[in-house]
């Protein structure tokens, strides 16, 4: 049997991890926009 190359061993789904940082990174920017606009109108309590 034929021994597996290394980089089949250590595969890295860089493309999905950029993806995920992307959104990840996007949803945070849409979440802080939303709550300085609430906060700019005094919407918040506590």
């Amino acid at each position: 049997m034929a021994k597996k190359d290394k980089e089949d061993d250590e595969f890295r789904p860089t493309g999905t991890i950029a993806i995920l940082a992307i959104f990840v990174v996007t949803l945070i920017a849409i979440w802080a926009t939303i709550y300085m606009i609430l906060v700019g109108r005094g919407g918040t309590t506590l």
